[in-house]
């Protein structure tokens, strides 16, 4: 049986061996087929199997360098909603104190309970369940979009793909320092790949992503 032979695929850049009896391979990282190319591989094995050299020959590397992670903003993109929250809870808690401590009926506790309650369990939404588990992640090689901790999404785009990199700020984005991020691939079909609302310094995202597009300098 052959020796399997490393190839690049299209899609990823991601180095994986094959089977060069084979005519198409899948990417184990990606998925995406690639067309193996047995004329351009055998070559590379013959060097390498005549070679009498004791000094490796350098490979290419795979790692990637992490670069930035970026959050959405909680209370910047949510004023109003934050602010309700936090009036129930604190209103819950003053009418169970008054309740307990001064001439308020004894049943406006159960009043405030219910008040306090609905306001933590909005503020948990909000501050942690809703936004908390949602990250843009850039590295020197793609753009990643990651979502949740239990159930799990995940949606990347290289660099060296991206078609087209929108930011869009309402008024009161502008004012925060916040805005909406949309990226488009190459490969895609019309709509965001990656979509990500209410990230702080849009600007500067989108600068460190074009520059590592070959698109200008990143300060």
């Amino acid at each position: 049986m052959p020796d399997p032979i490393d190839i690049v695929c299209d899609a990823c850049d991601r180095l994986f061996p094959a089977d060069p009896g084979e005519e198409k391979v899948s990417c184990p990282f990606c998925g995406d087929v690639n067309r193996v190319d047995r004329n351009a591989a055998t070559p590379a094995i013959a060097e390498a199997s005549t070679s009498t050299s004791t000094t490796p020959e350098p490979t290419p590397s795979n790692s990637e360098t992490l670069l930035r992670t970026v959050r959405p903003a909680l209370v910047r993109g949510h004023p109003i909603a934050s602010f309700l929250a936090m009036a129930l809870l604190l209103g819950g808690l003053t009418v169970i104190i008054l309740a307990l401590t001064s001439g308020l009926p004894e049943w406006m506790k159960w009043l405030g309970a219910a008040l306090g309650l609905g306001g933590f369990i909005w503020a948990l939404w909000i501050f942690v369940l809703g936004h908390r588990w949602d990250r843009l992640k850039i590295t020197d090689r793609r753009t990643i979009d990651e979502r949740g901790i239990v159930m799990r999404s995940t949606s990347e785009v290289l660099h060296t793909h991206v078609r087209n990199l929108r930011i869009t700020q309402s008024v009161w984005q502008r004012i925060m320092g916040i805005g909406d991020v949309e990226i488009d691939s190459a490969a895609g079909d019309g709509t965001a790949d990656i979509r990500i609302m209410n990230i702080p310094d849009p600007d500067g995202v989108k600068r460190l992503i074009d520059h590592h597009r070959g698109l200008g300098s990143h300060d």
